[in-house]
């Protein structure tokens, strides 16, 4: 497990940062957890076989989906890394092999310490969080965009992110627009929770290469 304090660019997981943006909640960040094993686990062949066909935005869209995912879990060398492909990507139409065998090598140290959290949460025990912590934030630029950017293609892991991020879009959005958008995810009306968003000040494009 990793135990070097919040910010530390060595750790494989950032884990008091990460339950930090889930506001404590731990059931959420295994969920978190077990999303992202059942998603990434098989990335680099899939990026690899992009890159092999010669199909450069399929591959730039694994790498950024990766990246956000990694943001969001706090895996901050592996977001990093992914980052570092998808620029390659967008200038060359291809990765240095030892970019993506550094990105291989990284996504599979975050593997091993998320399974060992999802098989053994009492033997690696996640870090408390304190009850008097600070307040929520509002949600930030990088997070946000990647709402609306889910949104926006009507991806339907978008629901979750809500979820994931509810306590800092409600400082941001306020009581009645959160519900309102609550009840806009639920009931896929995507295009009117982008509209709520934007109505909140939020009109700006989403930038996907944050």
């Amino acid at each position: 497990m990793t135990s070097a304090p919040s910010g530390d660019a060595a750790a494989v997981i950032d884990l008091a940062a990460a339950l930090d943006r889930v506001m404590g909640d731990r059931a959420m960040f295994l969920r978190l957890l077990a999303r992202f094993a059942g998603d990434y686990r098989d990335l680099i062949p899939r990026l690899q076989a992009a890159i092999a066909a010669g199909d450069t935005v399929l591959a730039q869209r694994i790498a950024h989906t990766l990246k956000g995912a990694a943001g969001m879990m706090e895996a901050l060398p592996l977001r990093r890394l992914a980052l570092e492909a998808e620029l390659a990507l967008k200038a060359d139409g291809a990765a240095p092999p030892a970019l993506i065998d550094a990105l291989d090598c990284e996504l599979t140290r975050v593997l091993v310490e998320v399974n060992a959290l999802l098989a053994a949460p009492a033997v690696a025990p996640l870090p408390e969080v304190s009850s008097t912590a600070a307040p929520a934030l509002p949600v930030d630029a990088r997070d946000l965009a990647r709402l609306r950017a889910m949104l926006d293609i009507g991806d339907g892991r978008a629901p979750e992110l809500v979820a994931l991020l509810r306590p800092r879009l409600l400082v941001t959005l306020g009581a009645d627009r959160m519900a309102a958008l609550e009840k806009s995810i639920e009931r896929f009306d995507f295009e009117h929770a982008l509209l709520l968003l934007a109505q909140a000040g939020n009109a700006s494009p989403p930038d996907l290469n944050a």
